[in-house]
């Protein structure tokens, strides 16, 4: 007999994140002749739904002071004069989709019922999701639920006292009462299973993906081209990468080198010597994103060393998938290193380090030039193709549910 599940996300398609996506894969990846499977998600703008396969149900943030979403490409300054709205929302009000939480708690019991609903999947972040769906476990003992813990909740950097205090009791009850508690990395499922005293719940990685075939291209680019997928924030910028191939160039610029920048809002600056070299793109959509890495030489990734274990960042399964070295200025000790390690897909150097940056990028410049082929691990690439990871979920929904 056939299970029914209950996916519960914010985010979710047409909303335009990673997060969205991993949702969207657990989706539509999960076997259909297994499960019956049914989202619930967030009305927003162009919420429609394609999948013949999939029941997606809607609830509103009814609340005046509410995030906004980020369903369609907007300019540049309606994108940031949403960012710095949602700041002040997330701020100053607890629960910014209490009104969400509240429309789905009146709804779901009854739904639950009539469809005999036998797991529920809950995704962190934000907590409103984990909050409907422990609410529905206390209501509804036999239900088995998953939480899914995307990101470090009470242990997440630059939390303010009163949110921290929230998210520990919040994960105190998910300990309490969740059948099973993943997580994107080990690093992150050790840290949570840390935290917890109950010996009766499971604990699992399932890591994000990619969603496309694998495909060797054979590119016969003039210039050896990197391209760099996404913007930059935080500490991840491209300075040091720029200067590293600024000095390269000064020692010889006859060499052939073309970056590529895309997705990107400039807040750098590129030097003189680079000025022809360089180009950025602010925008372009998924399938054209995939197109380009896919004709690139190589790949830049930029996640700086900051403590934090256990971050992949998303965009390196498209790059792995791309089947184009990776140039990774990443923590040399942290699981995208490793995991690029185990792939033989690139080079690796701390983000600090330009000396370094340099001697890889001057080696990543050779192997092209001499025309290597490198010898991807595929087997380890093709483990990260969402439909594996999907896999994972239903061997844990069938040891919650003793059908192993």
């Amino acid at each position: 007999m056939k299970k029914n599940i209950l996916i519960i996300s914010i985010y979710y398609p047409p909303i335009q994140s990673i997060a969205s996506n991993r949702i969207y894969s657990f989706a539509k990846y999960l076997d259909k002749d297994k499960y019956n499977v049914y989202v619930h998600t967030l009305e927003s703008e162009n919420s429609v739904s394609d999948d013949k396969d999939i029941v997606v149900r809607r609830s509103k943030n009814n609340i005046f002071f509410k995030p906004l979403l980020f369903a369609k490409r907007t300019n540049k300054f309606i994108h940031y004069s949403k960012v710095i709205y949602n700041k002040f929302v997330r701020y100053f009000f607890e629960d910014e989709y209490r009104g969400w939480i509240a429309e789905s708690l009146q709804d779901l019991p009854t739904f639950i019922k009539k469809n005999d609903i036998d797991i529920v999947i809950s995704t962190y972040a934000p907590a409103a999701p984990h909050i409907v769906a422990l609410e529905l476990k206390k209501k509804f003992p036999n239900l088995k639920w998953i939480a899914d813990m995307r990101d470090e909740m009470s242990q997440g950097l630059g939390l303010n006292f009163k949110l921290k205090e929230k998210y520990v009791k919040l994960e105190n009850e998910i300990f309490t009462y969740a059948n099973a508690v993943t997580s994107v990395s080990k690093p992150l499922v050790n840290e949570f299973q840390s935290l917890s005293n109950n010996k009766g719940i499971i604990f699992r990685e399932i890591r994000n993906g990619y969603d496309f075939a694998l495909e060797e291209i054979k590119n016969d680019n003039a210039a050896f081209t990197i391209t760099y997928m996404g913007n930059f924030y935080g500490q991840r910028n491209p300075v040091n990468f720029l200067t590293a191939l600024h000095n390269l160039l000064q020692k010889d610029s006859a060499k052939k080198v073309f970056v590529q920048l895309v997705g990107v809002k400039t807040h750098f600056e590129i030097p003189e010597l680079l000025q022809e070299r360089v180009s950025v793109i602010a925008y372009v959509k998924h399938s054209e994103a995939i197109g380009i890495m896919k004709k690139s030489d190589a790949l830049l990734l930029i996640h700086p060393a900051n403590g934090r274990k256990g971050v992949f960042t998303g965009k390196l399964f498209e790059y792995l998938a791309a089947l184009k070295p990776i140039i990774a200025l990443v923590d040399e000790e942290d699981v995208a290193a490793k995991l690029i390690r185990d792939a033989n897909a690139g080079y690796i150097s701390d983000n600090a380090n330009i000396e370094k940056i340099e001697m890889i990028l001057e080696e990543a410049y050779l192997e092209w030039k001499a025309k290597r082929k490198r010898e991807f691990n595929i087997d380890i690439i093709k483990k990260h193709h969402r439909r594996a990871q999907a896999k994972r979920l239903e061997y844990l929904i069938d040891e919650i549910c003793d059908e192993r």
